[in-house]
């Protein structure tokens, strides 16, 4: 009897545990940052609600759709939309088909579509010019950088994080933002730049002990960014400065491959004109290529991105010769300390106005320029 009732106990708690983690899990999904939402209502001609209307959106890409229906008020919702370019259609009895083309969601939009229905059931009205979409549920201040700027804007190092400079509230950080422990490298409203929260695909990237910033991914693979700089919700923790979601790229239906190769050499670049070295060592090489399609059509897809850089350069350099025109003096006999010596312009000073020192120091030997 007692082993009957441990048992039952351990399954008991064993159900409670996964059905507390699968509302966990729901939740976390509500919130995922790496997505997006779009809303709207559905009405008539007349401005009058139509309730329990189909509403469903798809990206023929990647065969990905949702669906939902329209509650009293003629109110839909439909969540968790992967960022991307989708085709939404809305159905009711009594009105005709309405589908509108080429709808654009960005990472953690917050979009509002209303959408209207004309009397009759045998006609199809399609928009295809790209409907205007708003975001009245959002208080955040956000800028989305899209494919379009990742791909021609200029950028020193391929470090595409610095397309965020592109928002005025934003500026770059006189820190270094390399070595053991880099920063972001970003000061949003003048906070410091281990301030900020970097997210990949809805996953931290940062070092919150320290504040800096693990390696993210090639530019090549990266689809948009959102840039949050202030009012950001809950859903964004531990950041004090501002926010970076970014979200990479997925294959699609069609396999899709590129290739890319950068140069820089010293025998092909201007010299530093500060240099007294002629071309001093430099050259950095950056290649790479990306590879994507589907493993079973609109089911599962996959992508592959590489990226390699190799550095070599140097940055010293002999600017001065002939020791700066300086002549050496030696002003050990006014100080009692040997070795000791000041290096001025012009003729030996021979002045002795100062007292010799009652304790001469010890064991000090250098040259003070």
């Amino acid at each position: 009897m007692f082993n009957f009732k441990s048992r039952l106990f351990c399954f008991s708690a064993l159900a409670a545990v996964l059905l507390l983690v699968c509302s966990f899990s729901t939740g976390l999904k509500a919130q995922n940052i790496s997505t997006a939402q779009l809303n709207g209502t559905v009405h008539d001609q007349t401005g009058a609600v139509i309730p329990n209307a189909a509403v469903s959106i798809t990206d023929e890409s990647k065969g990905f759709s949702r669906s939902t229906t329209t509650d009293a008020q003629g109110n839909y919702r439909l969540l968790l939309l992967p960022p991307g370019t989708y085709t939404v259609q809305a159905t009711a009895t009594g009105f005709n088909t309405y589908i509108s083309k080429n709808v654009i969601l960005t990472t953690g939009e917050q979009a509002e579509l209303p959408l209207s229905l004309s009397v009759g059931s045998t006609q199809i009205v399609t928009v295809s010019s790209g409907a205007d979409i708003i975001e009245t549920q959002r208080s955040s201040q956000s800028t989305t950088v899209d494919q379009l700027r990742i791909d021609n804007l200029p950028t020193n190092g391929r470090n595409y994080i610095n397309f965020t400079l592109t928002n005025s509230q934003i500026a770059r950080d006189a820190a270094p933002s390399v070595g053991a422990i880099p920063t972001s490298g970003l000061n949003f409203g003048g906070v410091r730049a281990r301030s900020n929260s970097i997210n990949v695909d809805g996953a931290d990237a940062g070092d919150y002990i320290s504040g800096g910033t693990r390696t993210t991914v090639s530019q090549d693979a990266v689809q948009e960014f959102q840039i949050i700089t202030n009012g950001f919700a809950a859903e964004y923790g531990r950041a004090s400065g501002g926010v970076v979601n970014i979200v990479t790229k997925s294959g699609t239906n069609a396999t899709h491959a590129s290739a890319f190769g950068f140069l820089r050499n010293r025998y092909i670049q201007a010299t530093n004109p500060f240099s007294t070295v002629d071309q001093p060592a430099y050259t950095r090489v950056q290649a790479g290529f990306t590879v994507g399609g589907a493993i079973v059509p609109d089911k599962t897809f996959y992508f592959f991105s590489t990226e390699i850089t190799r550095r070599q350069e140097t940055g010293f350099s002999d600017i001065g010769s002939n020791n700066f025109g300086l002549t050496s003096i030696d002003v050990s006999r006014f100080y009692g300390v040997p070795g000791v010596r000041f290096r001025s312009r012009g003729r030996r000073s021979s002045r002795r106005s100062c007292r010799p020192l009652q304790r001469p120091l010890r064991g000090f030997s250098s040259t003070l320029l």
